[in-house]
């Protein structure tokens, strides 16, 4: 019988032509991928890819690569990470994974009904709200986690995902009552609802926007709010998050430039989380920047466009380095930061996955940075694709 090593477990973004895979080992979705075999092409790779598969098992004997097997099993036992590698993807991170995929499939649904003309129904998309809410006050580092990992083509649904996750997040760091939360998380599903009706070439422009483009671009609020009123269940706070989100504190904001006491307490943290995830998100045109950045950011336009006070209350319940930031420790090791420490927060737990100098993966070890005996250090954060790593693979 082979040795175990024979068969390794590797990330999806290692496989190549040649390779012969045995078994599918992790995948997001429900979809069942039997799909093994010799990988005889690059286009093979990417329907896995599209498919969901995280990681695969391969038989070495049996590839067919350029490389001598010696020299490819000492090339994966350096730079492979362990099985152990997708521990966190068991029954709980595999249920919200879900919960997050039923989301936006309804998220999806709603906005065909919606340019199709045909009545909407947002009981569903109400439950699925509850569901986060619910979700974030038991997991809720695994579901600020996932959100940090999506897809630069598919902006317009996770960005408003994330939105609505953010709102939950910053709703219950501020004690405020379940009800509203989930009223302010359906808010955040539906806050750019009226984007369906901006068209393509001014939605996705790679470039600055001209003055005329900008006109129609902000003209999705009022799309948005029209909308909205004109669908049976939704309420005033749900109205507001979409309505005014563009608003700013010195009434330079948009559609309407509200100011000062004009502005309410949903309409601040919907200001602040709205412009948070979409200065970190990366676009097909434009890279996003890291969390530390985007408070930076924010705390710039305190006082004149966002809460002081919120902005640092946002950035307290968020963390130095929030759940899902990859950062350099002081060995030269990189982790992801899974779960925050509230009363640490330089001291967060972390997921070691990777040499910064050698430049090979580890064997993945859960750290916490507060536990006695523990020197490791957090030293900066990391573009995660500065060093070719694609977190979704590890969280």
């Amino acid at each position: 019988m082979k040795h175990r090593a024979a068969y390794p477990v590797i990330p999806i973004n290692q496989l190549i032509p040649g390779m012969f895979v045995i078994a599918i080992t992790s995948q997001t979705g429900g979809m069942e991928i039997a799909q093994v075999g010799l990988v005889t092409s690059q286009g093979q790779i990417e329907r896995l890819v599209r498919q969901g598969v995280l990681t695969v098992r391969i038989d070495l004997a049996k590839s067919r690569l350029r490389t001598t097997y010696p020299e490819l099993m000492a090339s994966l036992t350096r730079r492979v990470p362990s099985h152990h590698a997708h521990r966190h993807s068991g029954s709980r991170a595999l249920k919200i994974r879900r919960l997050y995929q039923a989301a936006r499939e309804l998220q999806a649904k709603f906005i065909r009904q919606l340019k199709a003309g045909e009545p909407v129904d947002i009981t569903s998309l109400t439950e699925v709200a509850e569901a986060l809410v619910n979700t974030m006050f038991s997991h809720g580092d695994a579901m600020l986690c996932l959100a940090r990992i999506r897809a630069k083509d598919a902006y317009l649904m996770e960005h408003s995902m994330n939105v609505a996750i953010l709102l939950a997040h910053f709703g219950r760091y501020l004690k405020l009552d379940r009800s509203t939360l989930y009223e302010l998380t359906l808010g955040g599903l539906l806050h750019d609802i009226g984007k369906i009706m901006t068209p393509d070439e001014v939605l996705n422009k790679p470039g600055k926007l001209t003055d005329q483009e900008q006109i129609v671009m902000r003209q999705h609020v009022v799309h948005s709010q029209r909308i909205l009123q004109e669908t049976p269940g939704i309420t005033a706070t749900m109205l507001e998050v979409a309505a005014n989100h563009h608003e700013r504190l010195d009434g330079t904001g948009y559609p309407r430039q509200l100011k000062g006491e004009q502005l309410s307490l949903y309409t601040r943290m919907s200001a602040i989380v709205d412009v948070y995830d979409a200065v970190t998100a990366d676009r097909v045109y434009k890279k996003g920047v890291q969390p530390t950045h985007a408070f930076r950011i924010l705390l710039k336009g305190c006082h004149r466009q966002f809460d002081a006070e919120l902005v640092t209350k946002f950035i307290k319940c968020m963390g130095v380095y929030p759940v899902g930031t990859l950062v350099q420790l002081s060995n030269q090791r990189l982790a992801i930061v899974m779960q925050r420490n509230g009363k640490e927060p330089l001291k967060p737990v972390v997921k070691v996955i990777y040499h910064a100098v050698l430049r090979h993966y580890l064997d993945v070890q859960w750290l916490d940075l507060a536990e006695n005996g523990v020197n490791e250090t957090i030293e900066c954060t990391v573009d995660p694709s500065a060093v070719g790593i694609e977190l979704s693979h590890f969280v």
